[in-house]
């Protein structure tokens, strides 16, 4: 098959498919470990042993056991694949290498780091035949970058420009290496995606790849975490496990005794900053390394969680993908759009709910990620779409939160605040009532918000910011004054009816009135005033109309996640919508960009992950969160998609039609 006269004999293939074979066979059949008792095992009865029958170290059985064996079948099926495909050798032979590298540099040189640093108990008096002989297979797959490959390349193609990245790169041209670098990553990514046809996958196919994902975690995510040295299984893909290790940092003392409290003294206060300093760089060493299974070092976390995403995860929604490429396609081409549009719905609704019900954690976490994305998206249609620049959005939240509370406290609750209930309604009700209250949450949130399009009517910039900063304090302050509702103590009592469930459909609904009115007519108009509101106005654009609508709009939305928000503390108080609120929301639409509701939704998503992950360093997470938008800033002031849409294939694509554009965004600022 591939002695072929037109395909080349490639020895480095040939080494990597003899290489993973002998790792394979030391995994199977040769004995890895010995035990207490002097008998031994192969690494596969470890593997199996899920109920922790075999009395081996720890730290052993907590490693590389499964990973050995996954860069072997990777290995060899990238072999094949470049026998196959000789164009693809070098490519094939770099993603070996890589593997080759992740397994000994990692699997083995942690495993004799920690027999080094655990002096007590030395792990390799167990280690038997097998495992220094999958050790010497993972060098050859190292070695075998080093074989050249044949090049079968068209020899015109040598003095054609090199494309890299957005551009073509003539010969003997110079370029910097951190923006050459950049470029050839990018090309390689493209070339990946375009080699799997992963643009031309529809968001159906991913979907039931996420809810496969979830399923296989549900069963099999415990044993496997454990079987990575996780108490328990990772929370959200890892993240809040990662900078567990940096908890017990303390920067307290460095500052301390320079600034000393009325109630402290130190005689030689530079020495006792010093030695603070001291401490904590210890503490930061010694939380980057491992120190044994019960404290693992940051990069041991790191691997560990990498290994659990890629294989509960990554690669689930990658195969399921692209196995169901065809038969989603055909589906969704021969459905209606709207039936097309609900399916998927439907099926992300399932993912969702099956994920967040493996905890209460991450069922909270995924309505926060609800009401944040509704926020965003609300702002994002003032200061984005229409180019205005409000920073008092957290009012708005604050009118929805406190007028939906005391309807659904006054009306179906019993409690000490406004006494009994007015109404008495069945189970069954409770649920039109408490949609009608975020529903009433929302339009009186939509009259505060005329406080803000009346004025911006002859202001803009920055006096625009002033006015809505005003209507914020003003909200705030009017709350703080009415003792009925709890003044500055806060509203009490308020009933848990938010769940999951009404997060899902109340976020659906918002993603889709926003888009549907910044692709109408009347959204175009709305752009119009952001490009530049005289010419518009000149156009016959009623900008003051436009903007009406949009500032109710935005208010009406950011009303309701205020409505849900206060169902789920159970507790309202004006200081949680104060300007601390607002520049979180500020700082979810500039992460995603300015202009796309994608970018939105992706940033409340990365922002409430983000937080969630940096709660271990507690105080330290605000000088953390900031420094990372300082660096957006600098190298991405336009945010992560600014003015762009991520192009996701919901209507499926036809097997004869042209593939969607590379990394699957497009540019709608022409369209606008």
């Amino acid at each position: 098959m591939f002695g072929a006269a037109n395909r080349p004999f490639s020895i480095g293939d040939w080494l990597v498919l003899a290489c993973a074979a002998v790792i394979l066979i030391a995994v199977l059949g040769v004995p890895w470990l010995s035990l207490e008792d002097g008998s031994t095992v192969t690494a596969y009865n470890l593997i199996a042993d899920t109920d922790r029958e075999l009395d081996v170290p720890a730290r052993i059985t907590n490693l590389f056991l499964i990973v050995v064996p996954v860069v072997a079948l990777a290995g060899a099926g990238l072999a094949v694949w470049s026998l196959a495909s000789p164009r693809r050798a070098r490519m094939a032979a770099r993603l070996v290498f890589i593997l080759g590298l992740i397994l000994v540099g990692y699997y083995y040189g942690i495993f004799f780091y920690e027999d080094w640093v655990n002096d007590t108990t030395s792990a390799t008096d167990y280690v038997r035949g097998g495992f220094y002989l999958a050790l010497v297979a993972g060098l050859g797959l190292v070695l075998q970058a080093a074989i050249p490959r044949a090049n079968t390349s068209n020899p015109s193609e040598a003095a054609a420009p090199a494309v890299v990245g957005d551009a073509a790169v003539l010969p003997g041209e110079r370029r910097s290496a951190l923006a050459l670098g950049r470029a050839r990553l990018s090309a390689t990514v493209r070339q990946a995606a375009a080699a799997l046809q992963l643009s031309r996958v529809p968001v159906l196919a991913y979907l039931i790849g996420m809810f496969a994902a979830t399923e296989l975690e549900r069963r099999e995510g415990q044993a496997f975490a454990r079987l990575l040295g996780f108490r328990r299984m990772p929370s959200l893909f890892g993240s809040t496990e990662l900078l567990e290790p940096f908890s017990r940092l303390d920067f307290s003392g460095v500052l301390a005794p320079l600034f000393p409290s009325p109630s402290d003294s130190f005689d030689a206060p530079l020495q006792h900053s010093w030695e603070a300093v001291r401490k904590l760089a210890e503490d930061f060493v010694y939380a980057l390394t491992s120190h044994g299974p019960r404290e693992p070092g940051f990069f041991s976390v790191l691997l560990r969680v990498v290994e659990y995403d890629l294989i509960m995860f990554v690669i689930p929604v990658l195969v399921v993908a692209l196995l169901l490429r065809r038969p989603s396609n055909a589906l969704l081409v021969r459905l209606p759009t709207w039936a097309g549009l609900a399916l998927q719905i439907v099926v992300l609704y399932g993912a969702v709910s099956r994920w967040g019900a493996l905890s209460d954690y991450r069922e909270l976490v995924l309505i926060y990620m609800g009401v944040n994305i509704m926020l965003a998206i609300s702002l994002n249609l003032v200061n984005g779409y229409m180019g205005e620049f409000s920073v008092g959005h957290a009012g708005f939240m604050a009118v929805g939160a406190y007028v939906s509370s005391i309807l659904t406290m006054w009306l179906f609750v019993d409690e000490r605040v406004f006494g009994e209930a007015v109404l008495s309604v069945p189970g069954w009700a409770l649920t039109i009532g408490f949609a009608i209250a975020l529903i009433a949450g929302g339009v009186a949130a939509a009259l505060a918000g005329l406080l803000v399009a009346f004025p911006s009517f002859r202001t803009r910039g920055d006096y625009l910011a002033i006015v809505t900063l005003a209507v914020n304090f003003i909200v705030t302050g009017l709350i703080n004054n009415i003792d009925a509702i709890g003044g500055p103590r806060g509203l009490n009592g308020v009933p848990l009816w938010t769940n999951l469930r009404w997060i899902f459909v109340f976020t659906i609904l918002s993603v889709l009135a926003i888009h549907h009115l910044v692709s109408s007519t009347f959204g175009k108009g709305i752009v119009a005033i952001r490009e530049d509101e005289i010419a518009a106005e000149l156009m016959g654009v009623h900008t003051r109309r436009i903007k009406l609508v949009a500032f109710l709009v935005s208010s009406f939305i950011a009303g309701v996640s205020g409505g849900l928000f206060a169902h789920v503390l159970a507790y309202v108080n004006p200081g949680v919508f104060g300007i601390l609120k607002s520049t979180e929301a500020l700082v979810m639409v500039y992460l995603g960009g300015m202009g796309t509701i994608s970018g939105s939704i992706v940033a409340a998503v990365l922002f409430t992950i983000l937080i969630e992950a940096l709660r271990p360093l507690a105080v330290l997470k605000w000088v953390v969160l900031p420094l990372i938008l300082i660096l957006l800033m600098l190298f991405r002031p336009q945010g992560l998609f600014g003015f762009r849409e991520i192009n996701i294939n919901l209507k499926g694509i036809r097997e004869d039609d042209a593939p969607a554009g590379p990394m699957g965004v497009r540019d709608d600022a022409a369209a606008d």
